[in-house]
C-alpha cells in the first residue's frame, strides 16, 4: 500500500469527528477588527497578546434541542492550549447565524480551533473550523478605530524627503480600523483591547449608527465602548453638521463634559493647534473655510462642576474660554477629546494642513509619542512578533518571575553533570563489567540500576533546592478615581509551583477596595514567541460570564518547580458620598485665583502606610509632609516649593536608567527603603525619590521621556497605564497622589497577597462567587507590591 494511503488511514483513525453528521456548519470565521487600510493585504486586525472579537457565520439543519455554545481553542505562549466558551443562541428552526460572537487573545503564533458543542456533555455540533493564518501585529503598532463612517483623505504627514513610495502610515506604524454596523460592535470592553485610539464620527451619514448606538437598543454595546474608555482607553468625538443629533440622544449629551451648540461659520475660520510636546510654545495654524462661504461648526461649552481643557480656544479668547472649538475632559482613566467641526467634508477635506493636523489628532487624543516612534519605515513582519519598544513589559516580567530564594543551577553545573552521567553508562560502566566482574551482560542489571540511581539522586538534589513550598510574587497599580467612585487596578503575579499542579485563578478587589465590577478579565503573560500546542494537548479553560468572557481560569497547569505568569485587569465600585470612601477630597480653588489650591484630603485606603508620596498639579510635583499617609490621616499640603517637575527622570539615563532598576528591584523586595543617589539630582529629598519610584516609568512614561534623537516609548503594551497626559499645566482640576504600600520580604502568601498591603484578593482553588475564597495554603510565601494613584478632584 502506497505510504501516503497509510497515512491518510492513520488520519481518519485519529480523528473521531471525521465524517460524522453534525447539524451546525460553521462556513466563515474573521478575527479581530475590521480592517480600513488594506494596503498590507490585512482583513482584520488582531495584535499580541490583546483581546479580539471573533466574528463567526454559521448555517443549522434544523431544531438542535440542546443548549449549545461556542468554543474558541487557541495556545499561549508555553504551548498551552486555552479554551473559551461562550452561550450560544442557535436558530430554532435552522437556518443562517452570523456576527460577533466570542474573543480570543491570541499568542505570537499558533493554530485557532472553532466549534459548536453542546453545553451539557460537551457533544460536539460542528466540525473543527481552523484558522492557521492569524498574523497578530507587534505591540508596537498604533491601531486607530473608527465607529461610523470612516474619514476620507485621512493622511500623516510624511518623513522628510520620503517619496511616495514610503510604506503606509507613519512608516507602516499606524494601522487604521473601522466599524460601520451596529451589529458588529462587541458587547464587552475586552473586544476593544486591540485599538489604541477610537474616533467617533458623528457627520450625516452615521446619524442612524449612532442612534442605534446611544439609543435604547444599543445599551450594552454603548456599556462596552464606554467601558474600555473608563480603564484608560483614549477617544475622539467629531461634531459639527450633526451638532444637534447630542441633544437628541439622552445617552451621548450625558457623557460629553460639553453642552454642545449648533452654530455655522461664515468665512475663513483660523485655528491654532499645539505642535509636538517638545515645544510648549510650538503651534501650528491654519484657515479652514473660504470668503462668502459657511460652513456647520459646534461650539462647546463646559458643563458646570466639570473639569475640561481647551484645546483649541476661540480666536483672540482672553483667559480661560468659556467656549471653545476642541476640548478634552476624563473619563474614569481614559481621556475623551471633542472636536467642533467636521473631518470628513469640507472644508476640512480640502485643508491645507489636514496631514499635519490628524497627526495633532492622534497625539493629543491619543498618546503624545507612541504613533509616531523613531519616525522610521516598519515593513511588515509577516506574524513575527518582536518585543521592541516594549521593554516595560519584559522588565515587568522578569520581576515579577524573579524567586531569589529559589537557587538557578547553572548551565556549567548542568553541563558537567550531564558528561559525568555519560561517562558513568558508558566508559565507566563498561570497565566495571569488562575488568572487573568479567561479565558484560550483568549491564541488563547494572544500566537501570545506573538510570534510577541517578534519577533519584537528581530528583532529590532538585527538591533540596527548589523545595516544597508554594511561592507567588503579585504587583498591583491600583487607581483610584474619586469622582466617578470606582477603583480600576491591573494586577501581575506569578506562581512558583513545588509540584505539578492545576491552579483555579482569579482576582477580586481587596478589603476595602470596593465591591467587584463587572467586567474583570485575567489571561497569561509571555513573551513574544511561537504560540503553538503542544503534542501532550494541555489545556485549561476560561471561566464566562455575561459580563465577563474571561473572569477567571480553571485548571490551569504548572509543573513541578516552574512558573507560570498572569496579568488581570479588574474594577471595584464604591460610594464617594459614604462615611469613610477610599479617599476623600476637600482641595478647592480659593475665591479668585483659579491656580492655585487650598484646602485638605483623606485617605482610608486598605494599607497600614503608603510611603514614598508624591502629588501632582499642573505639570509639578511636590511633596507630602512626613512623606508617608496612613489610613484617617488629614493631609492638608504645601504647595510652595516643588521639588521636582514631570521631566525630572530626564537625566543621563534616562528612561533605560528606570527600567534597569526594575528587575534589580527584585534583590531586595520588602528591604529597607534604600535612597540612591543619581549625580543630575541636587537635592536629598528628589535623591529620595529618585531612588525609591522604579515603576515610574510605566504610571508616567511619556512624561518620563526626553526629546533627544533616538528616544522613543518603550511601553507599547502597557500603553493604557500611562497617565503623562494628565501632568499638563493646563490640568488645574484635580492633584494626583501617587505612593507605594510595602509587604515584607518573605511573608505567609495569605497575609502578604491577600492581607491589608494588598489592593487586590487572589484566589487559587476556588471561582468567586462559588462560595467562601479559601486562604493560601499555609507555608506558602508571598512577595507583594502595590502601588497607588489617587485623583483628587480640585473644586
Amino acid at each position: 500500500m502506497p505510504r501516503f494511503l497509510v497515512l491518510a488511514a492513520c488520519l481518519l483513525l485519529a480523528d473521531p469527528l471525521h465524517g460524522a453528521d453534525f447539524p451546525v456548519k460553521i462556513t466563515a470565521v474573521r478575527t479581530g477588527l475590521p480592517a480600513l487600510d488594506r494596503t498590507d493585504n490585512r482583513a482584520a486586525i488582531v495584535k499580541f497578546a490583546c483581546w479580539a472579537p471573533v466574528y463567526i457565520d454559521l448555517e443549522t439543519t434544523g431544531n438542535i434541542g440542546e443548549a449549545a455554545e461556542l468554543v474558541i481553542e487557541s495556545p499561549d505562549p508555553d504551548e498551552i492550549l486555552t479554551t473559551l466558551a461562550s452561550p450560544l443562541a442557535l436558530p430554532e428552526s435552522g437556518g443562517r447565524l452570523t456576527g460577533m460572537l466570542s474573543y480570543v487573545r491570541p499568542a505570537a503564533g499558533g493554530e485557532i480551533t472553532v466549534m459548536v458543542r453542546t453545553r451539557d456533555g460537551g457533544r460536539p455540533l460542528s466540525e473543527p473550523f481552523r484558522i492557521r493564518s492569524l498574523l497578530p501585529l507587534d505591540p508596537v503598532s498604533y491601531v486607530v478605530l473608527t465607529l461610523g463612517q470612516p474619514f476620507p483623505g485621512f493622511e500623516l504627514p510624511r518623513p522628510t524627503g520620503a517619496g511616495d513610495e514610503a510604506p503606509g502610515l507613519h512608516g507602516g506604524r499606524v494601522h487604521l480600523a473601522n466599524h460601520n454596523s451596529f451589529e458588529q460592535l462587541p458587547e464587552n470592553w475586552i473586544g476593544y483591547d486591540t485599538a489604541d485610539l477610537v474616533l467617533l464620527n458623528t457627520a450625516p451619514g452615521s446619524e442612524e449608527f449612532w442612534r442605534q448606538l446611544f439609543g435604547e437598543a444599543g445599551q450594552k454595546k454603548r456599556d462596552a465602548l464606554l467601558e474600555w474608555v473608563r480603564r484608560g482607553g483614549r477617544m475622539v468625538v467629531t461634531v459639527g453638521a450633526s451638532a444637534g443629533l447630542v441633544a437628541e440622544l439622552p445617552a451621548l449629551r450625558d457623557f460629553l463634559a460639553f453642552e454642545v451648540v449648533a452654530d455655522r461659520h461664515a468665512g475663513v475660520l483660523s485655528i491654532t493647534w499645539p505642535a509636538r510636546e517638545a515645544s510648549q510654545t510650538s503651534t501650528l495654524s491654519g484657515s479652514l473655510g473660504q470668503r462668502n462661504a459657511e460652513f456647520p461648526i459646534a461650539r462647546l461649552r463646559a458643563k458646570a462642576n466639570q473639569a475640561v481643557r481647551a484645546i483649541i480656544p476661540l480666536p483672540d479668547a482672553a483667559g480661560p474660554p468659556a467656549i471653545i472649538y476642541a476640548g478634552q475632559f476624563a473619563f474614569g482613566l481614559g481621556k475623551v477629546t471633542v472636536i467642533g467641526f467636521d473631518l470628513d467634508r469640507p472644508p476640512f477635506t480640502t485643508f491645507s494642513q489636514r496631514p499635519e493636523f490628524w497627526d495633532w489628532v492622534l497625539r493629543d487624543g491619543g498618546s503624545s509619542r507612541a504613533s509616531v516612534g523613531d519616525g522610521k519605515p516598519r515593513p511588515d513582519s509577516l506574524g513575527r512578533v518582536s518585543e521592541d519598544e516594549d521593554e516595560m513589559a519584559v522588565a515587568l516580567r522578569t520581576h515579577s518571575d524573579t524567586f531569589p530564594e529559589v537557587p538557578v543551577v547553572s548551565f556549567g553545573w548542568v553541563a558537567v553533570l550531564i558528561g559525568f552521567y555519560i561517562l558513568l553508562i558508558g566508559p565507566i560502566e563498561y570497565f566495571f563489567l569488562k575488568r572487573v566482574l568479567g561479565r558484560l551482560e550483568l549491564t541488563w542489571i547494572t544500566f537501570p540500576l545506573i538510570v534510577l540511581t541517578v534519577s533519584l539522586a537528581a530528583y532529590l538534589t532538585a527538591y533540596s533546592l527548589k523545595g516544597r513550598v508554594l511561592k507567588l510574587n503579585k504587583i498591583d497599580v491600583t487607581d483610584v478615581d474619586i469622582a466617578s467612585g470606582r477603583v480600576y487596578g491591573t494586577t501581575w503575579f506569578t506562581i512558583f509551583s513545588p509540584r505539578t499542579e492545576n491552579y483555579t485563578l482569579a482576582i477580586t478587589p481587596g478589603n476595602g477596595w470596593g465591591t467587584p465590577a463587572p467586567g474583570s478579565a485575567v489571561s497569561w503573560v509571555g513573551a513574544a514567541r511561537g504560540g503553538r500546542a503542544s503534542l501532550m494537548r494541555r489545556t485549561y479553560s476560561y471561566h464566562s460570564t455575561d459580563n465577563a468572557p474571561a473572569q477567571a481560569m480553571e485548571d490551569v497547569p504548572v509543573q513541578v518547580w516552574s512558573t507560570k505568569s498572569f496579568v488581570a485587569n479588574w474594577s471595584g465600585q464604591f460610594d464617594p458620598n459614604s462615611a469613610t470612601p477610599p479617599a476623600r477630597s476637600d482641595l478647592y480653588h480659593p475665591a479668585g485665583d483659579p491656580s492655585a489650591v487650598t484646602g485638605t484630603f483623606t485617605l482610608n485606603l486598605s494599607v497600614p502606610v503608603l510611603s514614598e508620596c508624591v502629588l501632582f498639579y499642573a505639570g509639578q510635583a511636590f511633596p507630602v509632609p512626613g512623606d508617608t499617609i496612613r489610613p484617617g490621616d488629614v493631609i492638608r499640603p504645601v504647595w510652595e516649593k516643588p521639588v521636582l517637575a514631570p521631566q525630572w527622570l530626564q537625566k543621563e539615563g534616562g528612561l533605560e536608567d528606570v527600567l534597569r532598576r526594575v528587575p534589580a528591584y527584585a534583590d531586595r523586595p520588602g528591604a529597607a527603603r534604600t535612597i540612591v543617589t543619581q549625580p543630575t539630582v541636587p537635592t536629598t529629598a528628589t535623591a529620595t525619590l529618585a531612588g525609591s519610584l522604579p515603576l515610574w516609568g510605566l504610571l508616567f512614561h511619556e512624561a518620563s521621556l526626553t526629546y533627544a534623537e533616538g528616544v522613543v516609548p518603550r511601553n507599547a503594551s502597557s500603553r493604557r497605564l500611562d497617565q503623562s497626559w494628565r501632568l499638563h499645566p493646563q490640568n488645574r482640576n484635580e492633584v494626583i497622589l501617587v505612593g507605594r504600600a510595602y509587604a515584607p520580604s518573605g511573608s505567609a502568601a495569605e497575609e502578604a497577597l491577600s492581607g491589608p498591603g494588598a489592593a487586590s484578593q487572589l484566589w487559587l482553588r476556588e471561582l468567586p462567587g462559588s462560595g467562601e475564597r479559601t486562604p493560601i495554603s499555609p507555608g506558602s510565601t508571598g512577595r507583594q507590591e502595590t502601588w497607588v494613584r489617587v485623583y483628587l478632584p480640585v473644586k
